[in-house]
């Protein structure tokens, strides 16, 4: 009897969870559909013209152009890095390994203000002034953690006598890496730089210290118009943004399964 009241507790407090987490998603979904001038809860009557209109503005279209290129650029970096930090770990002995883990995954740990200010510091002492280059370095840095973490989570799940049975055979360590390693490796890596694409193309925190008037990002141009404006327009761009990260955690579930990637 404990027991089935214990399950029923936990189910109750889970659900609770998930409703308060998707709540505001499902009500932004809603809206964007909504034939007002305003935005309004419940609607009263559904059409699609804000999602024609608010792409027509070209602070939304040309700041996501910007979100898309840089979150792109974001990847290129991380993803390369992060699968050759994640080999050093997994090869290099214990009492090296875990420090260059724990350096690697300090953007995790670092509250995001604090890290985002000493980007800016850094950009400014460095000389750097030119926003999409900083702001490419900046999204580099915070997307390498999620990379690193997908590839051991990866390498932790294959055998070392794998590449060993491959070199005792006259393999090459190029040819090890390239027929052996990278295929068992490919579910982690691309899993990895998917959910970077995502956390680069949704980043404000580090974004707003590093933009400027030229170059701003999409989830920056959402804010900046909600200041002046409260029409269903943005709430249409965000049920895109929503839409564009289900899409891309779908694939990554069709294709390598997230179970498979966070074990």
């Amino acid at each position: 009897m404990k027991n089935r009241l214990a399950t029923l507790i936990g189910i109750v407090w889970l659900s609770a969870v998930i409703g308060f987490v998707l709540a505001p998603l499902l009500i932004a979904l809603v809206v964007s559909f909504s034939d007002s001038e305003l935005i309004s809860f419940p609607i009263s009557s559904y059409s699609v013209r804000w999602f024609a209109t608010a792409w027509q503005k070209e602070i939304f279209w040309r700041s996501a152009l910007n979100s898309l290129w840089l979150a792109l650029a974001a990847v290129a970096v991380a993803g390369p890095v992060g699968l050759a930090a994640a080999l050093a770990i997994r090869r290099a002995p214990p009492a090296i390994a875990q420090p260059i883990e724990a350096v690697l995954m300090l953007p995790l740990l670092v509250p995001a203000i604090v890290l985002s200010l000493s980007l800016l510091v850094a950009s400014v002492i460095t000389g750097i002034t030119d926003a999409p280059l900083r702001l490419w370095a900046a999204h580099s840095v915070v997307v390498l953690p999620y990379v690193v973490r997908t590839c051991l989570a990866s390498l932790g799940s294959m055998p070392r006598q794998v590449e060993e049975a491959a070199r005792t055979l006259g393999a090459s360590p190029w040819r090890v890496f390239r027929h052996v390693t990278l295929p068992l490796m490919r579910p982690g890596l691309f899993a990895g730089c998917a959910f970077a694409f995502i956390l680069s193309f949704d980043n404000v925190s580090v974004s707003l210290f590093l933009v400027n008037q030229k170059t701003p990002t999409l989830p920056l141009a959402i804010m900046n118009y909600v200041e002046y404006n409260f029409d269903p327009g943005v709430a249409a761009v965000s049920a895109t943004m929503v839409a564009l990260s289900l899409a891309i955690a779908w694939l990554v579930e069709r294709m390598v399964g997230l179970r498979k990637v966070l074990g």
